[in-house]
């Protein structure tokens, strides 16, 4: 019997040791190895199946059958997820719940360009860390996760919790373009929209290599499952702004072989009648048994898959050094987006998990509540107490939250001042966001409270104050040391007119906007549903709403001369509130993006993202800052195609703006350099010029002049004197090192031969641009007509 075991246990090395040959050789490999594996494994096979039979007889437990990888060369080896998603989380009420979630559905007719996949994942990880971690977009961030405080915790104690949501679970090797191309006009409110607009914009759009990919705002009861064949999953952690962490979860998936009898493990389906190398198909499944709850980091990830997905070489090199100082999530950071198997049949609900890493921190939470309930109890609330319960877990959080249950006790006691400067004040920030039926009154009354003086922004939930957007316009340019203002609207009931209402208040008298910068919740949300948030009729200056003193750029002009052809391409920036000089870093991003991505139907209009997520200063560097302003929400509201578009030049664009005396159109030529006809193929010289053009007197659209207007009529400079005219204390020096800095990024494109960066990037004659603007003005007509046509198809397919 000894013998026996040993001959079938020698038996079963063998056969082992034949699949793993197979398994991890390449197609090419087994190619030269056929005739001597076949044989092998058949001797081998044939052995075990007589070993096996000598213990026929003995008892052996019941089959249960189940799925294994394919044993023999297969079609599509193990790769990462396809698809991902990404979740925000923060710390709200002891436990981490999702403020944010954007999905990216690769497009399988086009994976080269839409998927997320290797250095392309751990880049946009970076990038959406570099967009939570910039300082600048932090008190909007905290203003709306004290809303989101309100929205899970709600009448005190009462956890409030979304829907769950299933991502679709496709399959890669279906053919199915149409339910892989969602369109954002599907997208319904965001309840967090400023911490949502930073999340798309980290996905869909690389500003160092400017590669695009396709982005989806989802609903925060969206989950993770660990059984998908479809989808990875990202998480950043933002309940410490001054430490985001991130974390990668992602599981092998290869084809797999069901055994579903002893027969079939006796007789495996892809080693059956000597084919053992046969390549077989399969079913796509996970190939991790076991799963551990744990995030890896992009360097882990990098590690697991690049053997298994041939990720193609990339510069990855300053992006994996600052990543590696980025902190790993911690497993409770997953809880709830990521919820035990269906499979093992538990209620998933989100109100129900208690996952016991948590506790601790619940019963925190609670033992703080309850402390500053006993507190504010009192008929005169013992100051010096609270002081000392500052250092209690989630006592600001608390703290707020149990004041605002009784705010017309709060406002009427003798000690409200401090308890108000304790609850929402800190340093010189004033967060007013979460008092509901605010009087405009009080705003007024509470910013002329003397130990108030140092504050000089505010945030405040439009949609809760009782006052008129005139009023509450008024009262707030009566305080003139105030430098930022933030609009926040409420999670469940966002109103975005009430924004363009106030905005336009503020225009109608300018002085806040030219001494202080404001922020728009309603313009992000706009922006993610692809709808205008400001008016495109009765603006005073004729063109726009936005004063064009304080925001000077109306538009860009882009026409395309690489290839024998004259493509235009329009950009309205008259929502997008830039100043001069965050306008033009990001439009030292946008420059780059039209050269260095050949696929522009999928790159354009991610690439507007360089404009809304762009460094707050121009000698800020792109890799490591990233200040979210508006998304351009009328450029991303037309329809991209329509019925009337040319077949050479497919796409439609928003109406051109008349120009006016003040306001400023940037015109743009991407060309071929006369330089390439001497280079032998395959390589090529493409560079871009452009001017920043000023008309002296009011041209119109709908009424071009005839000839390209002269040096009289229409001013032509370039980007230090446009700087100069609007934002003198830009240094010369800054200018021309990001200058080249972008045209040394173009250089590094494959086949692209060298140029001198002043050759690469330069600036048009004054009767060049005067042509090229004549051009679009002559065709503006044309493209108002596709623009209306496409909106009249799109309302019709929406129906």
């Amino acid at each position: 019997m000894a013998r026996e075991t040993d001959a079938g246990h020698h038996c079963d090395l063998g056969v082992t040791w034949v699949k793993r040959l197979i398994y991890n050789k390449s197609e090419h490999d087994v190619a030269h190895r056929v005739p001597k594996l076949g044989a092998l494994t058949r001797k081998l096979t044939s052995k075990h199946w007589h070993c096996t039979s000598a213990f026929q007889a003995m008892a052996s437990p019941p089959f249960k059958p189940y799925w294994r990888p394919v044993a023999g060369p297969i079609l599509g080896g193990p790769t990462d997820p396809y698809s991902w998603v990404f979740f925000v989380v923060s710390q709200i009420g002891g436990r981490h719940r999702p403020v944010a979630v954007v999905s990216s559905l690769t497009d399988n007719s086009n994976d080269m360009e839409t998927q997320i996949h290797g250095y392309a994942l751990t880049a946009a990880c970076h990038r959406i860390i570099t967009i939570f971690s910039d300082k600048a977009n932090h008190r909007a961030i905290r203003a709306e996760l004290s809303l989101a405080a309100g929205y899970y915790v709600r009448d005190g104690t009462r956890e409030y919790s979304p829907e769950l949501v299933e991502l679709p679970e496709l399959n890669r090797r279906d053919f199915n373009p149409t339910d892989r191309r969602r369109d954002w006009y599907h997208a319904g409110v965001r309840e967090f929209p400023f911490i949502s607009a930073c999340l798309l914009q980290g996905v869909a759009f690389n500003t160092q290599q400017c590669y695009a990919h396709p982005a989806f705002p989802e609903p925060l009861g969206t989950v993770y499952r660990d059984t998908s064949i479809e989808w990875g999953m990202v998480v950043i952690d933002i309940t410490n702004l001054d430490a985001v962490s991130y974390g990668i979860v992602g599981f092998s998936v290869g084809p797999m072989t069901f055994i579903g009898s002893r027969y079939d493990e006796d007789h495996p389906p892809d080693l059956r009648g000597g084919m053992v190398f046969a390549f077989v198909r399969g079913e796509l499944g996970v190939l991790d048994k076991v799963r551990p709850r744990r995030a890896m980091s992009a360097a882990e990830y990098m590690a697991k898959f690049e053997g298994e997905g041939h990720f193609p070489e990339t510069p990855t090199k300053n992006v994996d050094q600052l990543i590696a100082k980025v902190p790993l999530v911690n497993v409770a950071a997953m809880d709830l987006i990521w919820p035990p198997s269906v499979e093992e049949d538990i209620d998933i609900s989100l109100s129900s998990l208690h996952i016991d890493a948590s506790k601790s921190l619940l019963d925190q939470y609670q033992a703080t509540t309850t402390l500053i309930q006993r507190v504010l109890a009192m008929e005169d609330p013992d100051i010096s107490i609270l002081k000392q319960a500052r250092t209690m877990p989630n006592f600001r959080e608390v703290f707020s939250r149990v004041l605002l249950q009784d705010q017309a006790r709060l406002l009427s006691m003798r000690s409200s001042d401090r308890l108000i400067r304790m609850a929402f004040v800190n340093r010189e920030h004033l967060s007013l966001e979460q008092l509901n039926n605010l009087p405009v009154e009080a705003i007024s009354d509470i910013l002329s409270v003397p130990k108030l003086a140092k504050v000089t922004s505010i945030s405040i939930c439009i949609d809760r104050v009782q006052g008129t957007p005139a009023q509450l316009a008024h009262a707030l340019s009566q305080v003139e040391r105030l430098r930022k203002l933030y609009f926040l609207q409420s999670p469940t009931q966002g109103d975005e007119a009430l924004s363009a209402l106030l905005f336009a208040e503020l225009a109608a008298n300018p002085q806040i906007l030219h001494r202080a910068s404001v922020m728009f919740a309603g313009a992000y949300s706009a922006g993610l549903r692809k709808r205008f948030w400001l008016p495109t009729s009765q603006a005073t200056n004729g063109v726009q709403v936005a004063p064009l003193d304080v925001f000077p750029v109306q538009q860009i002009l882009v026409l395309d001369q690489r290839y024998d052809t004259k493509r235009h391409a329009y950009v309205h920036l008259g929502d997008a509130l830039l100043r001069p000089e965050r306008f033009t870093a990001g439009f030292l991003i946008y420059i780059q993006s039209l050269l260095t991505s050949e696929d522009i139907f999928t790159t354009q209009p991610m690439n507007l993202f360089s404009f809304s997520s762009a460094p707050s200063f121009l000698d800020g560097d792109p890799e490591t800052a990233a200040e979210v302003s508006p998304i351009l929400a009328e450029s991303f509201a037309v329809p991209k195609y329509g019925l009337l578009c040319d077949h050479d030049d497919p796409r439609s664009w928003a109406e051109m703006r008349d120009l006016v005396p003040g306001g400023w159109t940037v015109v743009v030529s991407l060309e071929t350099h006369s330089a390439s006809r001497a280079l032998q193929s395959p390589y090529r010289l493409r560079c871009i010029q452009y001017a920043f053009i000023r008309a002296r007197q009011h041209i119109m659209v709908d009424n071009p002049p005839i000839m390209p207007p002269g040096p009289e009529e229409l001013e032509v400079v370039g980007l230090k004197e446009f700087l100069s005219a609007t934002a003198s204390e830009i240094a010369d020096d800054i200018v021309d090192r990001r200058i080249q800095e972008v045209a040394e990024r173009i250089a590094k494109i494959p086949y692209e031969g060298s140029l001198p960066f002043k050759e690469r990037i330069s600036m048009l004659f004054q009767e060049d641009a005067a042509e090229i603007l004549v051009g679009f003005l002559e065709d503006a007509g044309k493209y108002k007509e596709v623009l209306r046509a496409a909106r009249d198809e799109n309302l019709e397919k929406q129906k």
